[in-house]
């Protein structure tokens, strides 16, 4: 007798039909304890069974999972950290699929610190917040203390806060691996015994800085000025991010320029960068690729505190400074044909970047020949020494191309030699008492020697010391440093007391430390001639410092611009304004003062006016701490002296500043105009915008 049916094979079970083949999505995943995971089966129609582990529905030590594939995580990890998620139709469990996870630990929060304000030196903190596991460590300014664990709300921390970390310092937590994360960060201020006035340390920030801010000046106060000078020679650089994919203005670069002067912690390197900016200068209407002025911004930084040797070399092998100054696909002349080498940058990096066109004393006076005139630096056959010395150079070689003679414009990385496009004669270049080899480069040298023969010859001229220190002085202290100022620093220069010759940090802390720089800490000893007169970068990033303003940056270059100076577009090779600039009407020296118009002066007026009463776009600032000051108007005006004066408001000045501010009229936005006022009096003040 037969069956009616077919058997299935002894021992073997039914296979589903195809229609019936389940996965559950996703088929990996990583789950951090105590959050939860949606798994979704590609079946609906049918009743599931959800397990982890092999366990239905799963269990505290692995995770639970509900009838939906809703994963809910262990708050403790297992041992091992990997579960499996497993789906199966309840009426055959044959149907089935998994997935594996990976169980990490939790991102901790951080909810308070304790104590929120720290003294210089050793210390315990005491952390508290959510989703801490054994092994979590903390952060204090980016360094890991000795961390205890006492629960998952609760951590103690020990170690030492230093005298360089006075002001507003970041505490965050770290969970270990598996998944280990951050947290969200909070500060803890470190606070320490005051060493010098406000006012002395206000005015140093107004040198160092692209404006005091009262985190700064505390910070001065404590550190004293000479250990705030080393704290920020070996602070971080605040690195320019590459342009963006698709960018090809340097709108973009103009922007991260504004925040990097407004918020980056190497104030000092920010700013000897800029000063370096406007002695080797190069514009963007003519290098206009984004790569090529973020490289250009990025060697500035990075050479700020180098030696002066090694800036000349950077700039000269870039790409930048090639493209600007033509020494890029600058080859050996025919001389046969009557040619010549392309003199630009060979005449512009002697007569503005290193020596100028006199002779100079070692105070920085011009040498004056018999008949009571400059004696030239350089003659033309010595510039033209000096451009066939630059030739074979040409742009960094594209990724994907061959090396040619000539590469086509390319800014990342610097210029490359190619000795068969060099010439290869005999230069005669600067002579001078201890000219190496009289100045004398021999035939024969590669791109590479000739060029370093040539740096050399210039790096060690006499001039180089006087000519470049009278700038950084201008650029950071004074417009019309005294003659012995210039030769003290230029002194440091030529040798920074070890025997080595143009230490960026040395020459930088001789100026700032030099006693005309510091005469003025105290305004009884203050100098009327001394100090410069802001200019748009440094008035719009200084006014915006003060009261704490955040940008994106944007549209503040439009207004820079109507005050004569749009950043990185300077109109020539002479920047936008020349050292050697006299304020019509006087014997004094005044570079800003070159693009300060009837036109310039109003938009700047204009522009306080619209940060203290409107908004410009991109920007914010809140001004309610100061409203909150306006009941008491005297102790008001007398902070803003302070923060923005470095003490030195005229008793004039705050007599009309006051009799404004009674002018407000009455109402519910009187305490707000009030200091709205104060603000735009003083930030548009000739007190404040020339700084003392």
């Amino acid at each position: 007798m037969t069956s009616s049916c077919a058997l299935s094979p002894g021992g073997t079970a039914p296979v589903p039909p195809v229609g019936d083949t389940l996965t559950i999505s996703p088929s990996t995943a990583n789950v951090r304890a105590g959050s939860t995971q949606q798994f979704t089966p590609s079946i609906t129609t049918k009743p599931l069974t959800w397990l982890v582990n092999g366990v239905a529905g799963g269990s505290a030590a692995s995770g639970l999972i509900d009838a939906n594939g809703n994963f809910t995580a262990p708050a403790t990890l297992p041992s091992p950290n990997l579960v499996t998620i497993e789906a199966e139709e309840s009426s055959r469990n044959s149907v089935n699929s998994t997935s594996a996870v990976t169980l990490w630990n939790p991102i901790p929060q951080v909810s308070n610190i304790s104590p929120a304000s720290l003294n210089v030196g050793n210390f315990t903190l005491t952390i508290t917040g959510s989703n801490f596991v054994s092994g979590a460590t903390v952060s204090f300014g980016g360094a890991n203390l000795t961390t205890t664990f006492v629960s998952s709300t609760q951590l103690t921390a020990t170690g030492t806060a230093s005298v360089t970390q006075v002001g507003a310092v970041a505490v965050d937590v770290a969970n270990p691996d598996p998944g280990g994360s951050p947290s969200n960060s909070l500060n803890a201020e470190v606070i320490g015994t005051i060493t010098i006035p406000a006012g002395p340390a206000a005015r140093f920030a107004e040198q160092t800085t692209f404006g005091p801010t009262p985190a700064v000046i505390n910070q001065i106060q404590i550190q004293g000025l000479q250990n705030f000078l080393n704290a920020q020679y070996t602070a971080p650089i605040t690195p320019y991010a590459d342009p963006a994919a698709g960018e090809t203005s340097l709108g973009p670069l103009q922007q991260r320029y504004w925040i990097i002067n407004l918020t980056a912690q190497d104030q000092l390197r920010q700013r000897v960068a800029l000063a370096l900016s406007y002695i080797w200068v190069v514009g963007g209407d003519k290098v206009s690729d984004p790569n090529g002025y973020t490289n250009w911004l990025r060697l500035l930084d990075r050479d700020a505190f180098t030696n002066y040797r090694q800036i000349m070399y950077d700039v000269t092998v870039s790409p930048a400074m090639g493209h600007w100054l033509d020494m890029v696909n600058n080859g050996k002349p025919n001389v046969a044909a009557g040619d010549h080498a392309n003199e630009n940058y060979a005449r512009e990096a002697m007569q503005l970047f290193t020596l100028g066109t006199g002779l100079l004393n070692p105070d920085g006076s011009p040498q004056l020949d018999s008949n009571n005139l400059p004696i030239p630096t350089y003659s033309q056959d010595q510039v033209e020494a000096f451009a066939r010395a630059y030739t074979g150079w040409t742009y960094p070689l594209t990724p994907g191309n061959t090396q040619g003679t000539y590469n086509p414009p390319y800014f990342i990385g610097n210029m490359v030699a190619v000795d068969s496009n060099h010439d290869m004669g005999t230069k005669q270049l600067l002579t001078y008492p201890g000219a190496a080899n009289a100045g004398l480069l021999p035939a024969g040298q590669t791109s590479v020697q000739d060029l370093n023969g040539a740096l050399d010859n210039i790096f060690n001229h006499p001039n180089i010391g006087p000519f470049v220190c009278s700038q950084l002085i201008q650029h950071l202290v004074t417009s019309n440093p005294s003659p012995a100022y210039v030769q003290r620093v230029a002194a440091v220069f030529a040798n920074n007391g070890s025997g080595v010759r143009g230490d960026m940090k040395s020459v930088i802390t001789a100026i700032l430390m030099d006693p005309e720089a510091r005469r003025g800490d105290d305004p009884a000893t203050a100098v009327g001639t001394d100090g410069h007169l802001q200019d748009p970068i440094l008035l719009i990033s200084g006014v915006m410092r003060a009261f704490g303003a955040t940008t994106d940056g944007s549209n503040l270059s439009y207004y820079a611009g109507n005050m004569g100076e749009n950043p990185l577009f300077s109109p020539s090779v002479f920047n936008f304004y020349a050292p050697n600039y006299v304020i019509p009407g006087t014997t004094s020296l005044g570079p800003e003062f070159q693009i300060l118009t009837t036109a310039t002066s109003l938009n700047r007026a204009n522009w306080v006016n619209t940060f203290a009463f409107g908004n410009f776009g991109g920007e914010t600032v809140d001004f309610s701490s100061w409203a909150a000051q306006a009941s008491n108007p005297g102790t008001m005006v007398d902070a803003l002296n302070a923060l923005m004066l470095h003490g030195s408001m005229s008793a004039d000045m705050k007599t009309a500043i006051l009799t404004a501010i009674q002018a407000v009229p009455a109402g519910t936005t009187q305490a707000q105009r009030q200091a709205q006022t104060a603000i735009y009096l003083v930030a548009s003040s000739s007190q404040y915008q020339v700084r003392h």
